[in-house]
């Protein structure tokens, strides 16, 4: 796979991911023979800037979600390389892996499941605190503990009382903002933001992204933001990956993709989103494809799409090896030559 620059000027990216695969291993029968491997993230390579918000969408079971907990080291990568400010991530051990811990965090889809309903606030915020505690950030002690705990209740919007409560006693909302100052308590250099607002009303959605917008800005966070909804990405990504069955098909300037996207899969998506005008909605021309996404343990030859497309060119797709290329400056995306159908 071709690498992408991260910018003009040539500065090194904060993370830079090289070649990531992450394959399930498949048991079956009595003697528990391998079936085969569910090929979850299936060669992905990619760079962020600092500062920046990468948005990554595709439908469910893509591998969003999996390339983001893998690229922070919650489960382990089948190979390939990832990098923070220069220092490898999937190398780090002990004592290392500790302190990069620390620098990297997420943001949980679902904020019932993933707050603790046995421990109040203060605990819930506090336990990374707690690990991560040593002689120079004195967050062994109880009280330099619940100041920063109530200083990050406050960044995301609730009162510092609230550390007493129980995860019960709060709205959906309310538990994501208490999510959200967990992650950012420990002031991280990136975040994965593994669809935050997906769980949540729309009125609440938007208060969340605005926050997310918000803590972005004023605490100079990098992140990674991962959403089914292309039009959520849109309003607080800088740039756009799209990803389909494991793999990246298009990477850009999300104006760029949303408004001029070269892959007929992103064309697909964009299709798929409601417009406010019911003139516009009934007049625009919708992009249908084939049947239901085929299976990650037993991927399709070539080009991966080939089982979806709405213009079928099988035979042809079958035997392309799409790989992903920059067709115009900070544009990317596989080069199958039947996929590639500029919207304008």
């Amino acid at each position: 796979m071709t690498d992408t620059e991260s910018d003009g000027n040539g500065s090194e990216p904060l993370v830079k991911v090289d070649n990531l695969v992450k394959y399930y291993p498949i048991y079956g029968g009595l003697f528990r023979h391998k079936l085969g491997d569910v090929k979850a993230v299936d060669d992905v390579s990619f760079e962020i800037r600092e500062g920046e918000v990468l948005g990554l969408v595709g439908e469910s079971g893509c591998g969003k979600s999996t390339l983001g907990r893998t690229l922070i080291r919650l489960q382990p990568a089948t190979s390939g390389e990832a990098s923070l400010a220069g220092e490898s991530i999937f190398a780090k051990r002990g004592s290392d892996l500790k302190r990069m811990r620390r620098r990297m965090q997420i943001i949980f889809q679902d904020p019932v499941s993933s707050l603790n309903p046995r421990m109040p606030v203060n605990d819930i915020i506090g336990e990374g605190l707690l690990a991560q505690a040593d002689r120079e950030n004195g967050w062994r002690n109880r009280k330099a503990r619940d100041e920063r705990i109530g200083l990050y209740l406050e960044r995301v919007g609730l009162r510092r009382d609230y550390a007493r409560r129980y995860p019960h006693e709060f709205s959906g909302g309310q538990r994501q903002r208490i999510g959200i100052a967990r992650a950012l308590a420990l002031e991280p250099d990136f975040v994965v933001c593994d669809e935050p607002v997906s769980a949540l009303d729309v009125s609440i959605q938007s208060q969340i992204l605005n926050l997310l917008k918000r803590l972005r800005k004023e605490m100079g966070l990098t992140m990674i933001f991962i959403s089914h909804d292309i039009s959520v990405v849109r309003y607080i990504a800088d740039r756009i990956a799209v990803m389909y069955l494991g793999r990246i098909v298009e990477l850009g300037e999300a104006e760029t993709i949303v408004d001029d996207p070269f892959h007929i899969y992103t064309r697909a998506l964009m299709s798929a989103i409601p417009q406010p005008d019911p003139r516009v909605e009934r007049s625009r021309q919708r992009i249908l494809l084939r049947g239901d996404p085929p299976s990650p343990l037993n991927p399709p030859t070539g080009c991966h799409f080939w089982p979806r497309s709405p213009v079928p060119h099988d035979e042809e797709m079958k035997r392309v090896e799409p790989q992903l290329v920059e067709i115009s400056p900070g544009h990317f995306a596989a080069n199958c030559p039947f996929c590639l159908q500029r919207a304008s």
